[in-house]
């Protein structure tokens, strides 16, 4: 089973690496799909994503 979160920022974010480092630390993705406002980032295990405020939205998406 894999988990894919949702990443949801109020502003284009050119630097998805540096956001993604924040919120999932060193954590391993399985993949991972950037652009503008929106990311999603797949891992093998559950993540406990850091709260970086009300500007950056992290959901975690059903499985499919």
């Amino acid at each position: 089973m894999n988990y894919t979160y949702k990443v949801t920022t109020a502003f284009d974010m050119p630097d998805w690496p540096f956001i993604q480092n924040a919120i999932f630390s060193q954590a391993q993705t399985l993949s991972t799909q950037c652009g503008g406002n929106l990311g999603t980032f797949t891992f093998a295990t559950p993540q406990t994503p850091a709260d970086l405020g009300p500007l950056v939205r992290v959901e975690l998406l059903p499985n499919e």
